[in-house]
């Protein structure tokens, strides 16, 4: 009900990621579309949920009775992000755009990411490009994004072992479905910014990290973290021979 264009609806797109903070949780909320223009334009409605970042309350999540959890806005004009991440302060979250131009954001609180108004990618129906409208003060564009896409999913911060290799800067560590890869992203010091971009084929499509009771990424007595891969089960991976 709370959707138009019902027979457009694909919920493939609906994101679901999200994070524990101290006293919260915040959750991805996407816009279920492929082709749907009215769908698409919710993102940019603030009287719907879809095509937003959503933070809850743990206090409302324990409380609630009746069915309607109070929640508050973090961000707006989502297409449709399946990784987030806490690094320190700041929010990361990793976006599926449409025909391209998926996106690394940085979260910033009552920013607009634009979407459907603005992307660097192209039209599923027509090929034609969307508007690039990042310079207007109104939206924030992304500190990162893909062309050709690669559909990406989980985001999470580097193991440890590949963080300090590339210390002084910031590591984030993503997974792609289309490229089958380990996506990594070594960004500058103010995280506004990445100066590194490698791809890691495993070979399969690969969709989550393996994560420990606190939602941060799960590491073994011998440093593997794990990584589920689409009909093919879970692996465990461990970077070394750095050189």
């Amino acid at each position: 009900e709370c959707l138009p264009d019902i027979k457009n609806v694909d919920y493939d797109g609906l994101g679901g990621a999200f994070i524990k903070t101290e006293d919260s949780i915040l959750l991805t909320i996407g816009t279920p579309v492929h082709s749907s223009e009215k769908i698409s334009q919710l993102a940019q409605s603030k009287n719907s949920i879809f095509g937003k970042i959503i933070s809850i309350k743990n206090e409302a999540l324990l409380n609630y009775e009746n069915g309607n959890i109070a929640y508050t806005v973090l961000s707006s004009g989502h297409r449709n992000p399946q990784g987030l991440v806490k690094y320190g302060n700041e929010i990361f979250s990793l976006e599926h755009g449409p025909q391209g131009g998926d996106e690394l954001n940085k979260i910033i609180e009552e920013k607009n990411y634009g979407w459907p108004i603005t992307s660097f990618g192209t039209r599923y129906a027509d090929g034609k490009s969307y508007p690039k409208k990042f310079s207007n003060l109104s939206y924030q564009e992304p500190i990162f994004a893909f062309l050709p896409a690669v559909a990406p999913s989980a985001l999470n911060l580097c193991p440890e072992n590949l963080s300090n290799y590339y210390k002084p800067y910031n590591c984030l560590m993503g997974l792609s479905l289309k490229e089958r890869s380990i996506l990594i992203f070594i960004l500058d010091n103010s995280n506004s910014r990445v100066i590194i971009f490698e791809k890691i084929n495993l070979g399969g499509r690969l969709r989550h990290f393996g994560l420990d009771e606190n939602g941060k990424l799960f590491l073994d007595n011998n440093g593997h973290f794990y990584v589920s891969m689409d009909k093919d089960g879970l692996y465990k991976v461990k970077f070394n021979n750095f050189r």
